[in-house]
């Protein structure tokens, strides 16, 4: 017995009836078994809730297809909602999609939207925000390292009621919005058909 260690020794007297019991003894009325309690009544909560869910699908079934396919609609914007990199990467598409083309073919409000946001880009005054399943991308009057009073000053800074204005794009399942309408005749001059 004396080559045996200590560890095991110990895990052999646990593994005895009495042991467990004695070991299962000290910890009632401890912070386990709170737990383990809050665990069960919480298992237990939430498989009512299921129960009485199905129970209310099979009884409502049209209103029950609509809510999932509303739940499921959701799931799929909020995992195709665009990041900011897409927009860059879209933004500087649709701008060699205009290199592309002359100057006398090229939509002047295409690019006049690219342009603006270039500029809004290069300056660091472009903002995105992230609303679960809608991003938007803003315009910002200063670069977000900017210090200086104006850009400080929390009674100088933009009021809600004009941020829409300021609104450059909105993404939603994948697609920057504002961009894609801007961009849809992007190779039609209305002026060159002009007499």
């Amino acid at each position: 017995m004396t080559n045996v260690p200590v560890m095991a020794l110990f895990l052999m007297k646990l593994r005895t009836p009495v042991s467990v019991l004695r070991f299962i003894d000290r910890l009632k009325g401890g912070r386990l078994e709170r737990v383990g309690l809050w665990a069960k009544t919480l298992l237990s909560d939430y498989g009512d809730v299921i129960v009485e869910a199905g129970k209310d699908m099979r009884k409502h079934p049209v209103r029950s297809s609509f809510l999932l396919a509303g739940i499921t609609g959701a799931l799929y914007a909020y995992k195709t909602n665009p990041s900011y990199q897409s927009f860059q990467q879209a933004l500087l598409h649709s701008s060699n999609d205009l290199l592309q083309l002359s100057n006398a073919i090229r939509n002047p409000t295409s690019d006049s939207h690219v342009q603006s946001l270039i500029g809004h880009m290069n300056d660091g005054t472009l903002r995105y925000t992230t609303l679960g399943v809608v991003s938007i991308v803003w315009t910002g009057d200063f670069h977000k390292d900017c210090n200086v009073y104006a850009a400080q000053c929390k009674y100088l800074k933009p009021q809600w009621l004009s941020f829409h204005e300021r609104v450059a794009d909105v993404g939603f399942c994948g697609r920057w919005l504002v961009l894609d309408q801007k961009m849809a005749d992007f190779d039609v001059n209305s002026d060159e058909f002009s007499l």
